[in-house]
C-alpha cells in the first residue's frame, strides 16, 4: 500500500473509534422497517382476525421480558393462510419488551401497547412465530377500533373505495362496510398464489 492510502485507512480507523467513544453505553439504535400498503400487509398475513384483549401479562424468556397480549376471537378472516377458517377462540401474541419478574424492564420504541377490553383487527405472522413483532410490518398490522372506525398505527383506517375493495384512507367506514370486501380481498389474494 502506499502512503496516502495508508494515511486514509488510518484517519478513517480514527473516526470510527472516536465516534464509538463518543456513544454512551447502552445506546438503543432504531430498527427501520418498509412502508406497506393494505395488499403487502394482506399477502404477508397468516392470520387475520377480529378480536378483543382479554389480558396482558409479562413474561420472562431466557434474559428477556416480553409481554402477552390475549384476543377472544369475534372473527376470523384468514386463519393459518385458509381464508375464512374457524380457529381457537382464544389467541395469545408475545412482544418483545415490557417487563416481566427476575429481568429488567424493557421498552421497544414503536411497538403498541394494549389494554383489557380493546378491539382490534389483527394481520399476523401466526400466533407460534417467534419473532419481536408477531404483526405483518411490526407494527402496520393492527388496526383499532375507535368510535366504530378502525385505524392502524399511523391513522390509516379502514374503508371501502368506489369499486368495492378495502383500502386505508383518511376517513373510515364502518366493520359492517369493510369486513365483507376485506374478506373477499383475501379470497383473491390467496387465489393468485
Amino acid at each position: 500500500m502506499n502512503e496516502l492510502a495508508l494515511t486514509l485507512r488510518g484517519a478513517c480507523a480514527f473516526l470510527v473509534l472516536a465516534l464509538a467513544l463518543l456513544l454512551p453505553a447502552g445506546v438503543a439504535h432504531a430498527t427501520a422497517y418498509r412502508s406497506l400498503d393494505l395488499d403487502q400487509r394482506l399477502e404477508l398475513a397468516v392470520d387475520v382476525f377480529v378480536g378483543r384483549v382479554t389480558a396482558v401479562e409479562g413474561e420472562r424468556r431466557g434474559d428477556e421480558p416480553w409481554t402477552v397480549v390475549s384476543f377472544s376471537v369475534d372473527a376470523w378472516l384468514l386463519r393459518d393462510g385458509t381464508v375464512n377458517e374457524t380457529g381457537p377462540f382464544e389467541v395469545s401474541l408475545a412482544f418483545l419488551g415490557g417487563s416481566a419478574t427476575g429481568v429488567a424492564a424493557r421498552q421497544v420504541a414503536g411497538f403498541p401497547t394494549f389494554t383489557v377490553g380493546e378491539r382490534a383487527l389483527l394481520a399476523t405472522y401466526g400466533d407460534e412465530v417467534e419473532s419481536a413483532s408477531p404483526l405483518v410490518g411490526v407494527t402496520q398490522g393492527l388496526w383499532r377500533e375507535l368510535d366504530g372506525v378502525w385505524r392502524d398505527e399511523a391513522g390509516e383506517a379502514m374503508a371501502v373505495d368506489a369499486s368495492g375493495r378495502p383500502t386505508l384512507a383518511a376517513e373510515g367506514a364502518p366493520e359492517d362496510d369493510w369486513f365483507a370486501s376485506l374478506l373477499e380481498r383475501l379470497r383473491e389474494l390467496r387465489d393468485t398464489q
